[in-house]
């Protein structure tokens, strides 16, 4: 077996850790743990969604978490060597996710996920996965204009938890027909 010269190792628990917590976690406590994600060497952080705060209430300060990190002065000396990652499953997070690059303080990448389960992906993003590549193909040109990078992922590679257990087949074919075919870079 062959091991890879060089891992990257990112952080999302600013994004997916708090991101089913009932209660709203105060942006002051998100961007301090940011700041001290930055401070401990991460250069890969996923902070925020971009998505309609009505569905994900958690993030409502979407726009002001990433201005105040971008500006802190804390790790403002660091800032420019991290890459800042926000989720933007819908067509409209993707535009709100460019609009905030433009206006300085938007994400380095933005990520697109797709699940191998057409009622989870529905449920997710609202759209069938024959739609929702239409729309990724279109999205990430737009992103890669805006400088964004883009990163797709895959969930329910393993299980869903509406449809149960994904075949391992048709998890690996799902993930070589769908993202291998929508260029990334």
């Amino acid at each position: 077996m062959q091991y890879p010269k060089k891992v990257t190792i990112g952080d999302i628990t600013v994004r997916d850790g708090f991101q089913h917590e009932e209660q709203f976690i105060f942006t002051d406590a998100k961007l301090w743990l940011a700041e001290e994600l930055i401070l401990a060497g991460f250069k890969h952080i996923e902070t925020t969604n971009f998505g309609n705060p009505t569905g994900m209430p958690q993030f409502k300060d979407a726009d002001e978490l990433m201005k105040r990190l971008r500006s802190s002065k804390k790790v403002a000396h660091l800032i420019n060597d991290v890459s800042i990652t926000a989720i933007t499953i819908r067509e409209k997070a993707v535009e709100r996710a460019i609009q905030a690059k433009k206006d300085g303080f938007g994400p380095d990448r933005i990520l697109l996920m797709v699940s191998t389960s057409e009622s989870h992906h529905k449920k997710n993003s609202g759209l069938s996965l024959e739609d929702y590549w239409k729309m990724s193909e279109k999205c990430i040109r737009d992103a890669h204009d805006a400088g964004i990078k883009v990163n797709g992922t895959v969930s329910t590679i393993w299980g869903c938890p509406i449809e149960g257990p994904t075949d391992m087949k048709k998890a690996i074919e799902f993930t070589k027909d769908g993202w291998i075919s929508v260029p990334m870079t």
